[in-house]
């Protein structure tokens, strides 16, 4: 097992990126965090579960969206650009999604139709004072190569640039929609 690299911050912000650890478990890549968002539960929910629009959280989706099979199954694909320094590369991930609104979503890869062999994403959403503690966990086995000591610092740094920007895009999509809906409310 490589070593383990965790992020703690205590930043005053509206969005609280608490703690982020993410290590390297032979060829499985764990990750760790817990965030605070200035956001009820329910419009922090329909952020994250909105994948048609993922890129409006996050530039890396170059492309997302969601199907419904017809067994009912909901399925969600990604295209996601990331880079390590000059090496850049897009990864194609279709997951099946489960939800149980507003306090978690988990998606679960279809190793088959994924660049990935294994993953299993969640997020939990549990209500703390005037927001959501947002409880995220992801388990991922790669089929291509993540340098291995790099690899973790890299993966590290990004989401925990990227997790602020997405907390700081749910806080804004929810100001907006809740003074969307004031102002419906008074016409």
């Amino acid at each position: 097992m490589l070593p383990v690299v965790t992020l703690w911050t205590a930043q005053a912000v509206a969005a609280d990126l608490r703690m982020l650890e993410v290590r390297r478990d032979e060829g499985r890549i764990r990750v760790h965090s817990e965030l605070h968002i200035e956001a009820s539960p329910r419009r922090v929910f329909a952020s994250l579960a909105d994948y048609d629009n993922l890129s409006s959280l996050s530039s890396r989706f170059k492309e997302s969206r969601s199907e419904v099979a017809s067994d009912g199954t909901t399925w969600v694909y990604t295209l996601i650009e990331g880079c390590v320094w000059f090496f850049c590369r897009t990864v194609e991930r279709y997951a099946r999604l489960q939800t149980d609104a507003p306090r978690s979503i988990t998606a679960t890869v279809d190793p088959e139709r994924s660049d990935f062999a294994f993953g299993v994403e969640s997020w939990q959403l549990l209500p703390e004072r005037d927001g959501t503690l947002v409880q995220y966990t992801h388990e991922l086995e790669p089929r291509f190569w993540v340098p291995p000591l790099i690899g973790v610092w890299v993966i590290r740094r990004t989401l925990s640039e990227d997790a602020l920007k997405a907390a700081n895009r749910i806080e804004a999509l929810a100001l907006r929609s809740s003074q969307h809906a004031g102002e419906q409310s008074r016409e």
